[in-house]
């Protein structure tokens, strides 16, 4: 087995001159073969990391490499930090999980950069990095998808089988439904408590555009999962791609959670709230949302005060009343199975088998479309479908923790809630969130197999190092 370390570079001799020893040093101590390969692109072109990581692959192919590792040329594996480069033998490996620029955490939940090894099929199959995304942004998550699509990713589902299951249709026009109080539903979101939804959402594209951060035009937006009106308490799918928690304290301040999602994915949404501790914690499929991992907002979530008081008054499922008739959000589109309210905080333990397992004490409301409709809920305009569900967890890389320690240097990404780079970096932002994830792009056709590039010099810097000099 023969390792070929993959990495992009233009004006980064700095660097270079601290990556070649040091990282050399690591793969030594760990008894690899290996060679360096720096795809140098010359010329005055925007820089293209994605095509340079690519060149660098083919010439590690051509001189017999078995797996590579596309590398930043920033990020230092630290001695006994755990980072694996040995042969990947099912799948993909992201080993750049422990950032010390990132206080040792993931930037985000699919993070897919700084270090990750392929073997050569694995490459193939995936064509490796686009050759369109030019100056800084994207391209990582670009290959990231690539993975999802060859099924290389840690895609793991909360039920192991589907099943059937009957749910609530919501057609992002007309229809909801209306759930009437009870006795025992009297105050219960002032106090502790539980909500547990399990729903599938959909993007309403023609009324509201994928918020995107590089478009300024675009409007941010949420639709009505669960709502009690008024200052309005529930759960929402927002045109930024998450399910959000939205609830106030008495004195009108707004809290709010959220955990990011792809429409089109059942997911069982679950909020707990203990107005001793002052805290709410959001769950997707019985685990607790983490900011830490970069998929969610902190949680627990501490509020101040407490939680506000609401009337007696219906709790609406795909739509507000506190919105107007012709406003473009005031529907949800997409589909909700199984509504319960508890009047207590629920414990981690029974949030974790919530799926297996519906704690009977202190259970306010349930519905759950497989049995009969409570006499209390009015369904308007929704149809009862039925079909054989899986609840996909959230898609994330095979990964292996890995300590890096990140060179200096200048943050190019997301700066002040916008794009360092500005118009560049919001064009790779439409390429991969508008075509690659919509599946208008054919990624089969871009990649290692259209590589187009002028070989001007091979360099050698070590006897295990290489400067790839190209034009393209």
């Amino acid at each position: 087995m023969k390792l070929g370390v993959c990495v992009p570079y233009r004006d980064r001799e700095e660097h270079l001159h601290e990556f070649i020893p040091k990282v050399g040093k690591y793969l030594k101590s760990q008894g690899i073969d290996f060679c360096m390969y720096f795809a140098h692109q010359c010329n005055d072109k925007l820089f293209n990391r994605g095509k340079t990581k690519n060149i660098a692959a083919s010439q590690a192919f051509r001189d017999g490499c078995t797996h590579i590792v596309w590398h930043d040329i920033d990020m230092i594996p630290e001695e006994d930090g755990g980072a694996d480069y040995s042969y990947p033998e099912k799948y993909p490996r992201h080993i750049a999980t422990q950032i010390s620029q990132m206080d040792y955490q993931l930037k985000y939940h699919e993070y897919f950069g700084g270090a990750v090894v392929f073997s050569r099929e694995q490459v193939m199959n995936t064509n490796g990095y686009s050759n369109e995304y030019w100056d800084w942004g994207m391209e990582d998550d670009d290959l990231f998808w690539r993975c999802h699509k060859e099924g290389y990713l840690n895609d793991s589902h909360l039920n192991e089988k589907p099943y059937k299951q009957k749910y609530l249709q919501f057609d992002g026009e007309y229809s909801y439904a209306k759930i009437e109080p009870t006795r025992e539903m009297r105050a219960w979101n002032g106090r502790s408590h539980t909500i547990s939804v399990l729903t599938r959402a959909y993007h309403i594209e023609d009324k509201t555009p994928i918020f995107l951060i590089g478009d300024k035009e675009r409007k941010y937006a949420e639709y009505p999962i669960l709502r009690v009106p008024g200052y309005d308490y529930g759960l929402s799918f927002n045109n930024s791609r998450a399910i959000s928690l939205t609830y106030w304290n008495t004195f009108n301040q707004h809290n709010y959670m959220w955990v990011k999602r792809y429409d089109g994915q059942w997911s069982w949404v679950t909020a707990v709230f203990d107005a001793d501790k002052r805290q709410s914690h959001f769950y997707l499929n019985g685990s607790e949302v983490d900011s830490k991992g970069g998929y969610g907002s902190p949680s627990p979530y501490q509020w101040t005060g407490k939680l506000k008081m609401y009337p007696q008054q219906p709790i609406y499922l795909g739509t507000t009343p506190s919105l107007p008739d012709d406003s473009l959000i005031k529907y949800f589109k997409g589909d909700i199975a199984k509504v319960d309210i508890w009047n207590r905080a629920l414990t981690p333990d029974e949030i974790t088998t919530l799926h297996l397992d519906s704690p009977k004490e202190d259970h306010i409301f349930g519905l759950d479309m497989n049995n009969n409709t409570p006499d209390n809920v009015n369904l308007i305009n929704c149809e009862v479908k039925e079909e054989d569900i899986t609840i996909p967890n959230s898609i994330l890389p095979h990964r292996v923790e890995g300590r890096f320690r990140c060179l200096p240097h200048e943050d190019e990404g997301l700066v002040n809630g916008g794009w360092k780079k500005g118009k560049t970096t919001a064009k790779n932002e439409e390429r991969y969130v508008l075509q690659m994830q919509q599946d208008k792009v054919d990624y089969k056709s871009d990649g290692m197999n259209s590589l187009e590039y002028e070989l001007l010099s091979i360099e050698s810097l070590t006897p295990w190092a290489k400067m790839i000099n190209v034009d393209f």
